[in-house]
């Protein structure tokens, strides 16, 4: 193996364990109290001005904004950054974390039913395959706790969760469509998607729960947020695209489903939750499904990461 293709598997492998341990973090900010628009306001917030003081040094050209750009990055901020934010650090307050990752997971299923509408892109029968199986591991996922005689899960928490599902739909999509189209730079989309999306979120928090809870933040609250922001999503992003230099997509496709791995572990060794063998076995058929996919000849049109 190249040196070249080493350091590009462990940048993408970094990436997957950095996201795979979000779930984990919100969970435990869950379980602190800390208000759940504080953590995607903040998250989007610091790790977008971070991004745009980074690119204003390295490739200022790529902030300049052209006004029809606007609405498309509009779009993307409240249909992609916004809605998977907010709809997976909800899911977190009623779900576990191997539940809400599980239907998190179903968005390649979206991606393929809606991607010949977005980006004009037929989903190969591999695709539809792997699509197919993602969404048996989801039914396998909640059906056993929903028929188990009582409703063990929350119907909220699903819908929080499916909110997630098609915020990542969206993300992977239109990142995919700027990046073929050349509508808008990948970094231009990254940077002013979480801006814009803060501004939302922001919005959002002033009339929902009202921004008096930060002078009640504890230092652990407020470290495990700027991890989130600056470490997890910040790093996470920048070493996957480094890593992406080096390897193909496909082989990044495989390495990320780390992340299922990594949030499930934290799951039950750090955060002493039970993982149920019906989460654990749709687990294993999302990273099959995955796996399948990115095999074959060709580029996929999705990313990965929550």
């Amino acid at each position: 193996m190249s040196g070249s293709k080493m350091k590009g598997i462990s940048l993408v492998l970094l990436a997957g364990i950095l996201w795979g341990t979000m779930a984990p973090v919100g969970k435990f900010l869950s379980s602190e109290r800390t208000e759940t628009m504080t953590v995607v306001f903040s998250r989007a917030f610091l790790a977008g001005i971070s991004a745009f003081l980074f690119m204003a040094w390295r490739a200022p050209q790529n902030l300049r904004l052209r006004v029809s750009q606007v609405p498309l990055l509009s779009f993307y901020a409240v249909f992609g950054v916004s809605a998977m934010y907010c709809g997976f650090f909800m899911a977190l307050n009623f779900l576990s974390v191997a539940l809400t990752e599980v239907i998190f997971f179903s968005y390649p299923l979206l991606i393929v039913l809606l991607s010949p509408f977005i980006t004009r892109e037929k989903p190969a029968r591999v695709e539809i395959l792997g699509a197919a199986l993602i969404f048996l591991a989801v039914i396998l996922a909640v059906l056993p706790s929903l028929l188990s005689g009582g409703l063990s899960v929350s119907l909220k928490g699903l819908g929080w969760a499916a909110l997630s599902a098609f915020g990542m739909t969206f993300y992977s999509l239109f990142a995919r469509m700027t990046a073929t189209g050349g509508r808008v730079p990948q970094g231009t989309l990254f940077v002013y998607g979480m801006l814009f999306g803060a501004v939302v979120m922001g919005l959002g928090k002033t009339v929902s729960t009202g921004w008096k809870d930060l002078a009640s933040l504890s230092r652990a609250q407020a470290g495990w947020i700027l991890y989130l922001s600056l470490i997890a999503t910040l790093l996470g992003y920048a070493s996957f695209y480094l890593g992406l230099r080096h390897v193909t997509a496909a082989t990044a496709g495989v390495i990320g489903t780390v992340e299922l791995v990594t949030a499930f572990a934290l799951s039950f060794f750090v955060l002493n939750q039970p993982v149920t063998l019906n989460e654990l076995a749709a687990a294993a058929l999302i990273i099959f499904s995955i796996t399948l996919v990115s095999l074959r000849k060709g580029t996929p049109c999705s990313t990965t990461g929550s």
